[in-house]
């Protein structure tokens, strides 16, 4: 189930994330039901931010970086 532009609208807001790495947890979202993705405004830039930093493209504090460069 696809959640609302005003949802991903608002869990962005204030934080500057490169349009890729949006895409990515949007698409990871919509990858499953939404009763088994955590519904918190702050949760997909939290998991962002932990996935980001274990790739290497983030320092996990909403600092992202484009893919490979620091």
């Amino acid at each position: 189930m696809k959640r609302t532009k005003k949802f991903w609208d608002i869990a962005f807001n204030g934080v500057t994330i490169p349009e890729t790495h949006k895409t990515a947890i949007i698409r990871i979202y919509e990858s499953y039901p939404i009763e088994l993705m955590p519904n918190g405004i702050c949760d997909p830039v939290y998991i962002l931010n932990i996935f980001c930093k274990e790739l290497g493209i983030g320092d996990g504090k909403s600092n992202f970086y484009k893919f490979g460069v620091v």
